[in-house]
């Protein structure tokens, strides 16, 4: 029990950390290392269809799926990532008002027939060995159910399942609440799969951004307050899950698939596709450097010009792989201020690594701020 109570105290001193990372991300998203929380609303199946698209690891063949909280541990983290994203006191006091419930992936896959159902008009007999989450686990070992759930309460065509104005409709001929969603303290209840409510993912990332616009060292501080650590990548997956990661947690920009166009000479830009040249006559108006296009990660070449590092120390490789964007690399550094109204001291030069959301790389002042990356532990 003691050692749950640190396991669970720890948590909590991530997930207030994770609170300064994810208030500002595009969609509606709360990421976690091991769970996404999305605050749109979604039916079951909808949302079981949205989770199994989410697969941001590029060397992963595998479908995401609906949320498995089968421990004591998960419940919790699910439910404190929950009351980060709409906090219990702001969302509307009837009970089982949309947003005070996200769906997790427990459903009832055994005795569904209708067969089954019409030998019991009411109230079907709990059996935990009748629930599955996607691993196959049961929740014969662990549940947190509401006291006197899963009812199984049925629902006849046309009816609504509650007086709450937004509440959904059964368009069978008969309805049974054959999915678990869970509250702001962790507790469970079945509902119908037509009911709409936020709904949370298993994450199997490595990635957790930020749209916190942030300096480098910054960012740096925010990652290891949410027991993190600033991104490193370490193969061409890496890159590109970094970048599906960015592109999924802040939103596109436009510019996703335009890698090798920006900064290369006239005689280049000669030989480039029309689709990439389609890049160029966008980028008018664009400001390449904006925020909207790059984010932190944790390279640096502080200690020795040109030899970036990540902050493990072990060194960051350049290549085909991990390319730079044209002219990148080059440090800038002696220049001074640019005019009265720039706060960023550019005399020490560009030591600090970031990424774009095309997956090229660019040394850059450190006292810009941007989005940034933390990353998840390896192993």
């Amino acid at each position: 029990k003691q050692w749950y109570q640190r396991r669970v105290r720890a948590l909590k001193g991530r997930v207030n950390g994770l609170k300064n990372l994810v208030k500002s991300l595009a969609n509606h998203t709360f990421p976690t290392c091991d769970l996404v929380l999305f605050t749109e609303v979604a039916d079951f199946k909808t949302a079981e269809q949205r989770c199994s698209n989410l697969n941001l690891a590029a060397s992963s063949r595998v479908k995401g799926n609906l949320a498995t909280v089968n421990t004591e541990f998960r419940n919790a983290e699910l439910s404190m990532l929950l009351n980060i994203a709409l906090p219990k006191s702001k969302q509307h006091s009837f009970k089982y008002a949309g947003n005070r419930w996200v769906w997790t992936g427990l459903r009832k896959t055994k005795n569904v027939s209708k067969k089954h159902i019409r030998k019991i008009k009411n109230r079907i007999p709990y059996n935990a060995l009748d629930w599955e989450w996607y691993d196959g686990s049961q929740p014969d070992v662990y549940s947190n159910w509401h006291r006197g759930q899963p009812d199984q309460r049925p629902l006849k065509e046309g009816k609504k399942s509650n007086e709450f104005e937004n509440s959904g409709v059964c368009e069978e001929k008969r309805c049974r609440q054959n999915q678990m969603r869970l509250d702001h303290d962790g507790k469970w209840d079945d509902a119908f799969a037509f009911e709409k409510h936020p709904y949370a993912c298993d994450y199997a990332g490595r990635y957790v951004v930020s749209g916190e616009l942030k300096s480098w060292d910054d960012a740096k501080e925010a990652c290891e307050a949410a027991g993190l650590t600033l991104a490193s990548v370490r193969s061409h997956e890496e890159v590109e899950e970094l970048r599906q990661a960015l592109l999924s947690f802040l939103g596109e920009s436009g510019f996703e698939n335009c890698a090798g166009v920006f900064g290369i000479g006239k005689d280049e830009i000669k030989h480039l596709s029309e689709d990439k040249k389609d890049c160029l006559k966008k980028k008018e108006g664009l400001r390449i450097w904006d925020p909207d296009h790059w984010a932190w990660i944790g390279g640096n070449d502080k200690e020795d010009e040109g030899n970036f590092k990540w902050l493990d120390g072990s060194e960051a490789i350049f290549s085909e792989d991990f390319p730079w964007i044209a002219g990148g690399g080059n440090n800038n550094g002696g220049k001074g201020k640019f005019n009265k109204d720039d706060d960023i001291d550019r005399s020490k030069g560009q030591d600090s690594l970031t990424i774009s959301k095309w997956g090229e790389f660019d040394d850059e002042y450190g006292d810009t701020v941007r989005p940034f990356a933390c990353e998840c532990p390896r192993g």
